[in-house]
């Protein structure tokens, strides 16, 4: 090679980059993107195989034997940030549904979440796409950056030209997109985290409507000993969340539905999930609602990013031993904990349940 060609090529390379540079750009993004927080983790689903996708493992009743409001923290499974599984199509059908017709109830953002609620979208957008890259798809064209649900046929803009709306919008587009109602936390003139925005489809004795806003305090009002028992440890714990140390925790509630309820009226109770006059529920109309819930730091914004996903198993469904761990919790509570739970109405019938389940254990072993 002539000295001529060995200082020719490194100047024909760099216009090359500079009159390319933003294709460059966009095709690494597209294929080489490290996400940070978590490791990249490809899959061959394809967008039907979604129907036949068991839900991810929810955290088993563990049977406490003394009552105490516990925030019970773990480190987030990173990998599983956002999970999809067999009920997708019929739960995000039910969020279609409450968002055209109870949108305000469901779906509120305060005008200075506007950067947050973006950012969150480019988050769960880049995520569902690394994690699930058959079902989601990131198209690229010029400056305009979108992503394709492959199992709905929907299709948002996430970045560029074609992003310029609020920030409402950017979060409606993520909750369809995902399984999960997210919320944005963000911090006061005062050190409190407060609800600044929040899509929750799936809420229990609530509306985002009535609580946008709100501190996490205030929120958290009517449970029983939560002030005296986590309210310090909650603030603590946020104040301290880093965008590389994302975090999950799990609860459990009870709830009675009638029958003939659909989906939307099981999964979306501003009421409460015990406000219905039945006072002898079967085993099939009890059901144990449980929440995973995600707390990211969003590393441009700052804000807390809080996920829900929401699993519901009917009583009669539930394995002996977290049949046998309910149990042992209910008998815990004291009676203002049991009446804010709603065990007046659902308390015995799972007793009496556990101990029929008990006496068909016992005559399998005489035999």
């Amino acid at each position: 090679m002539t000295t001529f060609s060995l200082v020719a090529l490194p100047i024909v390379v760099l216009l090359f980059v500079v009159r390319y540079h933003k294709e460059i750009r966009n095709w690494i993004s597209t294929t080489t993107k490290d996400y940070g927080f978590f490791k990249k983790y490809g899959g061959s689903h394809s967008p039907s195989d979604v129907k036949g996708m068991a839900p991810y493992p929810a955290q088993p009743i563990k049977g406490r034997e003394r009552y105490r409001v516990m925030m019970d923290i773990r480190k987030l499974d990173v990998q599983n940030w956002l999970t999809l599984d067999k009920n997708y199509m019929e739960e995000h059908s039910v969020r279609d549904d409450l968002l055209r017709e109870k949108r305000d109830k469901v779906l509120q953002c305060l005008p200075e979440s506007a950067q947050a609620c973006q950012e969150a979208l480019e988050e769960v957008s880049e995520f569902l796409c690394e994690r699930y890259p058959n079902m989601f798809q990131k198209l690229v064209q010029g400056d305009r950056t979108s992503i394709q649900n492959c199992m709905t046929g929907e299709r948002f803009d996430i970045g560029g030209s074609g992003s310029g709306g609020e920030g409402i919008d950017a979060l409606e587009a993520a909750v369809r997109l995902t399984m999960e109602d997210l919320s944005i936390l963000m911090m006061n003139e005062d050190g409190e985290y407060y609800l600044a925005a929040s899509a929750s489809l799936f809420p229990t004795g609530w509306t985002v409507e009535e609580r946008i806003g709100w501190t996490i305090s205030r929120l958290h009002e009517p449970v029983p000993l939560w002030h005296q028992h986590v309210a310090n440890s909650v603030s603590k714990f946020l104040a301290r969340l880093t965008p590389t140390s994302p975090m999950e925790r799990s609860n459990y509630f009870v709830e009675i539905k009638r029958p003939d309820e659909n989906l939307i009226e099981i999964l979306y109770r501003p009421k409460g999930l015990c406000e219905k006059d039945l006072s002898v529920p079967s085993p099939e109309e009890i059901i144990i609602r449980r929440e995973r819930q995600t707390f990211r730091r969003l590393p441009k914004t700052g804000t807390i990013l809080f996920g829900v996903k929401t699993y519901l198993t009917r009583l009669d469904q539930l394995p002996m031993n977290e049949l046998e761990n309910l149990a042992t919790e209910m008998r815990s509570w004291p009676d203002y904990v049991g009446e804010y739970k709603g065990k007046s109405v659902w308390g015995a019938k799972v007793l009496e349940f556990y101990k029929s389940r008990v006496g068909q254990m016992n005559e399998k072993v005489e035999v």
